[in-house]
């Protein structure tokens, strides 16, 4: 572009619709205006939303690359204040998006098949994770905002503080500073107080537990029951169970061991009572079956299959 277009400040007349026809059709002749206007499109498409991190980082390298790479010095003559512009507007937008992510990041932990894993919350809370699960929380001003969602099975014991919130995708757990033991495994959701005083919100019920008081969700409501225990069962290595849905076992043994196991449909009905170690898978289905006097093996590949 000449002089003149610098001089009369056609970039600010041309952005506040000033120019006449004349000069417009003399500054897009000029091409200048190209990576602005792409720009500027762009921006009309710009959400606020989380970013894939590593996606982000090349994207902003392959830009910095295609946009200051360095030129002759020919062609940084032909250089002009607007595509200067276009490309600092490409590059603040990368960083602004960049540093919304970062900002707003949630920490999710996992745990395998036979796994438990201790965890400290930026309060001091600690969880005990139970095999195949997992929990997510956001850093980022947490002491106002403790909540945490999780899928599976865990042990809280909540420092206390501000209101503490467990989510899962069956109900919700409300508390101030307690001890209590949330399962949200596939069918199940059952909540148990070991200390303090929990509020557990389950579709429309809502029902608040003491030291010593566990609810199970059954037909769209919460069950009432107590127990006598100071910790759940399987932070000490095994589970107990009462007129359980014998299906309900199987997934919780495929969850302790690395087994498949295809329960054949006649025995989906049945139920177990009884106490199975998450130590030793033979003695565990043997402690199963035999009890229920159901025939079963075993293969070399952890398959269990039926006669």
């Amino acid at each position: 572009m000449d002089d003149k277009f610098n001089k009369e400040n056609f970039m600010a007349r041309w952005l506040d619709n000033r120019l006449n026809d004349t000069e417009k059709i003399e500054l897009e002749k000029s091409g200048e205006l190209d990576a602005l206007k792409s720009v500027l499109d762009d921006i009309d498409t710009w959400k606020v939303e989380k970013m894939d991190i590593d996606k982000g980082l090349k994207d902003l390298k392959a830009r910095k690359k295609h946009v200051i790479a360095p030129t002759s010095l020919k062609q940084k003559k032909k250089i002009s204040w607007l595509s200067i512009a276009a490309s600092l507007l490409l590059l603040i937008s990368a960083g602004y998006f960049m540093f919304l992510n970062f900002n707003n990041q949630t920490t999710t932990i996992t745990t395998d098949i036979a796994e438990n894993k201790k965890i400290t919350l930026p309060d001091g809370t600690i969880i005990k994770m139970d095999a195949l699960s997992s929990v997510s929380y956001e850093k980022k001003d947490w002491k106002n905002n403790r909540v945490v969602t999780l899928d599976g099975q865990a042990f809280f014991d909540v420092i206390k503080g501000n209101p503490f919130k467990v989510i899962t995708k069956t109900g919700q757990i409300n508390v101030l500073g307690t001890q209590f033991n949330v399962n949200n495994n596939k069918n199940i959701f059952e909540v148990v107080c070991y200390e303090g005083k929990v509020e557990v919100v389950y579709k429309t019920d809502i029902k608040i537990l003491t030291k010593g008081q566990w609810v199970t969700a059954k037909q769209d409501k919460l069950v009432n029951y107590t127990h006598d225990k100071s910790v759940p069962e399987w932070i000490n290595g095994f589970s107990k169970y009462n007129k359980t849905n014998l299906l309900n076992v199987i997934n919780d043994l495929e969850k302790y061991y690395n087994v498949q196991i295809n329960l054949p449909k006649k025995y989906h009905l049945l139920e177990f009572t009884g106490t199975l170690t998450h130590k030793d898978l033979n003695t565990a289905l043997q402690t199963l079956f035999t009890s229920m006097e159901i025939k079963y093996s075993i293969d070399k590949n952890n398959t269990v299959t039926f006669n």
